[in-house]
């Protein structure tokens, strides 16, 4: 393997980016950060989104990582449909960083990154999901879901969830939400609805949700973070605003192992 001058940056906090910094030398990389292997850091710096690939291990570097919108190519390490196991992260790094292999050994899609205005919270950013739902469990309220060509569908529920394909496996898929590709768009379900008969959306780019009835309060959730009360009547913009390069799976392990476990 002929040795690469590629940055690498190595970030996350389970366990697992000691030895993925490990490989990174061991491919002949440059690895930029701490020196020190066993550092481990939970945020992601200028010197990281500098670097020609990021390792971002676990769902916070992840986040990090999109949210801050980096140019570098992400290699993410979690069990999301859409990410590498520990293995797997390895074998692409060492690709990566080869010299002698072509761009196309690994497999590259874009993630979006989400814009969320509420009016009261204009600058919140999400990679995988937003949510807008009751503060109390099983509470209805009614939510208006706008969708870019004009057309409103009006659900009855405990809230609506709008999900990037990096997220689409979780709480989306989770409420009754679409499983969807890269370049795919963003699914959209409610939670919990109120009628045994209920829609579920893939949207392109770009959806309004709105909250139509005044009683219950609401709450404004990006990637499970709790942002803000959502006041009635005032829209909730939620678009994508950029998009990040990812280094991806070419099967899907985790959509084989839902289905070997529904069979069993």
């Amino acid at each position: 393997m002929e040795a690469s001058e590629r940055r690498v940056a190595v970030v996350g906090d389970d366990g697992r980016p000691s030895e993925l910094r490990d490989a990174v030398r061991d491919a002949g990389g440059h690895l930029t950060g701490p020196a020190s292997t066993s550092a481990e850091r939970r945020t992601i710096g200028d010197d990281d989104t500098d670097s020609d690939l990021l390792v971002a291990v676990g769902d916070e570097a992840i986040r990090d990582a999109v949210v801050a919108a980096t140019d570098c190519t992400v290699i993410p390490v979690t069990d999301r449909r859409l990410a590498f196991d520990r293995d797997g992260a390895v074998d692409v790094l060492r690709r990566l960083l080869d010299k002698s292999a072509g761009d196309d050994s690994v497999r590259r899609v874009s993630h979006p990154v989400l814009a969320v205005d509420s009016g009261t919270d204009p600058h919140s950013r999400a990679a995988f999901d937003v949510a807008v739902v009751t503060d109390e469990p099983a509470r209805i309220s009614e939510f208006a879901v706008e969708f870019p060509r004009g057309q409103t569908e009006s659900v009855r529920a405990d809230g609506v969830v709008v999900a990037t394909p990096l997220g689409s496996d979780g709480y989306a898929n989770a409420a009754g939400g679409a499983l969807v590709e890269p370049d795919g768009g963003l699914s959209i379900a409610p939670i919990a609805p109120f009628s045994t008969r209920t829609d579920a959306w893939v949207a392109a780019d770009r959806i309004r949700l709105t909250v139509e009835r005044e009683g219950e309060p609401i709450a404004l959730v990006t990637d499970g973070e709790r942002r803000v009360t959502v006041e009635p009547h005032r829209p909730i913009e939620i678009e994508t605003v950029d998009r990040v390069a990812f280094a991806a799976p070419r099967g899907s392990r985790e959509r084989a192992d839902r289905k070997h476990s529904n069979n069993s």
